[in-house]
């Protein structure tokens, strides 16, 4: 089968001995995250669990690259959190968006749009992730200071499991900060200090010698625990939110749901396809990078389309390539894709058999691992320095970018970004018109023999694509030089035009249809398959001549000739082209006979 992995036909024991080794500790950094990631989406803590397995195992054995770890991302929070917070059927409504995602990403991998995807603008993505990592540290703020619904007396409100009520939350971010705000008079001072405690333990414990292999996450979530229960803080635990996190795996089963509905949720799962997409295609670059391997990011789309579907179906959540975990599998010494598996694997074996411990762990040590994550994931040492460094056209589309992932939504923020940068992309390219070319002094023309400018011919030379966003500038720029300089003849030079489109043939044309009118010519040279083709079309509309597109400078020079006016090349005294001396009174120029 073309999916299944080559390598493991030389699987040795050597081998598998570096692979677990790798899955174990990958799997130890994926517990605490699904959690946390679980939990901050609005899905259950197991379901975060779950995701490791089925995604993880999907993407190990099928996936585009050899190191890819797969699972719940923090890059999805803000997204499934507002799907879940918005819709009718909550977080179920999360599920479908994420099969119809799928089935999205699948057809994007047969469409071999892996490398479209890399086409995004850097300030985009990092607009989004900057966006997305302000998110997650904002909506784990009440978590860090203990805020929990309470009555007029200032007891805890219980549902009706005799599970402890989170505040309201709301679908944008200034009406949860506002909410928060209401509610700081019932802070928990030990809630901060835990997750003090725990921040410090994931940031600085890796660092101590006998920690150094162990992930800063894990950690931090035993010194976080186990000072939360040792020292009896009153703080709230994933039991005293959600209950109990069960150690056995739900059965698989088919969400319900009418056709209409899946209509409404087209949008949300289209973000989530590209959320998921970029992710792991920048995942899959980081493991390329890290190990010397090449990705096959087409082969991952569709890997990732089916770990999206799938993982729903037995009760996971989305999922998608996770840098962090990847590099962790590569820096532990992961060898083959059997690392991946086996993290998968110890993953299951974790909820069969500790599951219930994870109900001990307090709220307030979740936000701490969320928070560093969130830190890390924005980026924020490379958005200092775009803003520092980057032209201003960069700088508006990271920050328009950010502003709206935070205020409005994801989906907006990726299609107004993408719609701001490829505006702003076409007036550049706009300012990039044609300039008038000097020969003089230029060896590199055989037909030049002397300095000076001719009369009666003008060169222009095009620079980069012509297309929809340069063509008017393109046809205003010649077609003015032709009315100040009144030549009898136009030479385009188009050695530098990548490609043109039918909007650039158009100001082709408005150029031609005013050169007719005055009775001028122009001659294109030097032009690519690409351009010669569609100079061609204009050719057999009998807009151009028959010897109007050349091969080269000179050979314009000599069609250019043929259009010159010889009362002018009488009384000329520039006399620049070698074909000059062949005009009447050219005898006592460079290359005339006299001469």
């Amino acid at each position: 089968m073309a999916f299944l992995p080559a390598s493991w036909r030389q699987y040795s024991v050597g081998l598998l001995k570096a692979d677990l080794t790798a899955g174990l500790i990958v799997a130890v950094v994926s517990i605490p995250l699904g959690l946390a990631f679980a939990i901050a989406s609005g899905a259950t803590p197991i379901q975060g669990l779950i995701t490791s397995v089925v995604a993880g195992s999907l993407i190990a054995v099928f996936g585009g690259s050899r190191y890819q770890i797969s699972g719940a991302a923090a890059a999805l929070i803000p997204v499934l959190a507002a799907i879940s917070l918005t819709s009718v059927n909550g977080f179920q409504d999360v599920m479908i968006a994420s099969m119809m995602a799928g089935v999205l990403l699948i057809v994007m991998g047969m469409l071999r749009f892996g490398k479209l995807i890399e086409y995004m603008p850097y300030p985009v993505i990092l607009g989004f992730t900057s966006g997305i990592a302000i998110s997650i540290i904002a909506t784990q703020i009440n978590n860090v200071i203990g805020l929990v619904a309470r009555d007029a007396a200032g007891e805890r409100i219980l549902n009706a499991e005799g599970m402890v009520e989170l505040l309201p939350k709301h679908e944008f971010f200034h009406e949860n900060m506002l909410e928060t705000f209401n509610h700081i008079a019932n802070l928990n001072g030990w809630a901060v200090v835990l997750t003090l405690i725990t921040i410090v333990s994931i940031v600085y414990g890796p660092k101590l010698s006998y920690l150094k292999r162990v992930p800063g996450a894990l950690i931090g979530l035993v010194v976080g625990t186990v000072v939360a229960i040792a020292l009896d803080f009153p703080v709230e635990t994933i039991a005293s939110l959600f209950g109990q996190v069960p150690s056995s795996l739900p059965a698989p089963s088919l969400p319900q749901v009418s056709f209409t509905h899946l209509l409404e949720l087209v949008r949300p799962a289209f973000t989530i396809a590209i959320l998921v997409g970029v992710e792991a295609l920048l995942s899959a670059v980081v493991a390329d990078n890290m190990s010397g391997e090449r990705h096959n990011s087409n082969r991952e789309l569709l890997a990732q389309g089916a770990s999206n579907i799938l993982s729903p179906l037995f009760g996971g959540m989305p999922a998608t390539g996770v840098i962090a975990r990847t590099g962790t599998n590569i820096l532990s010494g992961a060898k083959t894709r059997m690392a991946g598996f086996s993290h998968a694997v110890f993953v299951l074996v974790i909820i069969l058999a500790a599951a219930p411990l994870a109900s001990q762990v307090p709220m307030a040590v979740l936000a701490a691992i969320l928070i560093v994550v969130a830190a890390r994931l924005g980026e924020f040492h490379h958005a200092k320095h775009l803003l520092k460094h980057a032209p201003g056209s960069d700088r508006a589309v990271y920050l328009t970018t950010v502003l709206l992932t935070v205020f409005i939504d994801l989906t907006v923020a990726i299609e107004i970004g993408m719609i701001l940068a490829s505006f702003l992309f076409i007036k550049h390219m706009s300012e990039n018109v044609p300039e008038e070319l000097d020969l003089a002094g230029n060896s590199g023309y055989k037909g030049l023999v002397r300095e000076g400018i001719c009369p009666q011919t003008t060169f222009h030379e095009a620079h980069g694509p012509l297309f929809f966003g340069v063509a008017k500038a393109f046809e205003r720029k010649v077609c003015n030089d032709m009315v100040c300089s009144k030549p009898n003849v136009a030479v385009l030079r188009m050695m530098k035009v990548s490609m043109m489109d039918t909007t650039g043939q158009r100001a082709l044309e408005g150029i031609l249809y005013q050169a007719k009118r005055e009775g001028r010519h122009v001659v294109f040279t030097r032009a690519n398959s690409q351009v010669t083709g569609m100079l061609e079309d204009l050719q057999e509309d009998e807009l151009l001549g028959p010897d109007a597109i050349v091969r080269n400078t000179d050979e314009a020079i000599k069609t250019a000739m043929k259009y010159m006016d010889p009362d002018i090349c009488r009384t000329c005294t520039s006399r620049v082209f070698l074909e000059c001396s062949r005009q009447p009174g050219g005898e006592d120029y460079p290359g005339g006979e006299k001469a």
